[in-house]
């Protein structure tokens, strides 16, 4: 599809993810994008907001007639609107009506509105805990109620994609970081650094995740919706594997920082490693992601408080 004159929307859009997502379509020239959340943060959206092509819904995912409005007249929809790990784990019903019964409404509301494309959030979290790299083939075994709502929304996007005959890609992200991010590793050892407080390290520091710039998870996501791609699943992640040690390092050089981290190193981590493959993200979808490890960190230090 192409993204130049069409209109989208965007739920959970002024979000971490959800606002660069915006802020992509409106510089490949989408005619109008609607972002629908619950709790709208107009600070994420300050740039896109001045092209005039933003259009701000506030609403609850949980609310069929909401959902159904913002959805009239688009052509694509990307759904983002989302419950976090903490608050699922929380709030188990919760996070079954936001992540199951919300992406249904979301679903439900794009095939009555003949919506062409859906493009749908997923998470790394659908593997489990494993330390193999984890391609698409990579058994789904969900350890978390996040991670079983994610799959679930998966399943749901497979069968009412197919059932109402609209086009569908599922994208799944992996230790996503970047600048308006509110939580993370990233961003936490970034504020303890600010505030001189020493950044606090759980383990050895030996554990290690994929990291990817928010910037290339938002090209991740138009590629997507642009590329004659349905019916699939795709990793996306940074194409690195960094220790939680090393991010901390790094984060401390990029500052100037002199602190010493502070290390718990009988404390037991819940995950030693979780990194996949983008492959076929890049062979089928045409994306690649575009920050390295350094760049993207120093992203996040020169536009973060």
């Amino acid at each position: 599809m192409e993204i130049a004159g069409k209109r989208f929307l965007v739920t959970g859009g002024s979000g971490f993810i959800g606002s660069h997502v915006v802020d992509r379509l409106v510089a490949e020239g989408a005619a109008e994008v609607v972002v629908f959340d619950a709790r709208v943060r107009r600070e994420n959206l300050a740039d896109s907001l001045e092209s005039g092509r933003v259009r701000l819904v506030e609403g609850d995912v949980t609310d069929p007639a909401s959902v159904a409005s913002a959805t009239d007249g688009v052509d694509g929809v990307f759904h983002m609107a989302v419950l976090p790990l903490g608050p699922c784990t929380e709030d188990p019903l919760r996070c079954v009506e936001v992540n199951v019964v919300g992406t249904l409404n979301v679903l439900e509301a794009a095939g009555a509105a003949g919506v062409k494309k859906v493009v749908f959030s997923s998470a790394s979290s659908v593997y489990g805990d494993t330390n193999e790299t984890m391609d698409e083939s990579h058994p789904l075994g969900a350890r978390t109620m996040y991670g079983a709502s994610k799959i679930s929304g998966e399943y749901l996007t497979h069968a009412l994609g197919t059932e109402r005959g609209m086009d569908y890609v599922i994208l799944r992200y992996m230790n996503v970081f970047g600048p308006r991010q509110e939580g993370g590793l990233v961003i936490n050892v970034l504020r303890r650094i600010r505030s001189g407080e020493p950044p606090t390290i759980m383990g050895d520091g030996s554990a290690s995740f994929d990291f990817v710039h928010v910037a290339d998870v938002a090209g991740a996501n138009v590629q997507a919706m642009a590329s004659d791609v349905t019916g699939e699943s795709y990793n996306v992640g940074g194409g690195n594997e960094v220790s939680v040690r090393e991010i901390v390092d790094r984060l401390l050089q990029l500052t100037g920082s002199e602190l010493e981290p502070d290390v718990h190193v009988d404390v037991e981590v819940p995950m030693t490693r979780r990194v996949g493959s983008s492959e076929r993200a890049t062979n089928e979808l045409g994306w690649q992601p575009g920050f390295d490890l350094e760049r993207g960190l120093a992203d996040v230090v020169a536009k973060t408080p």
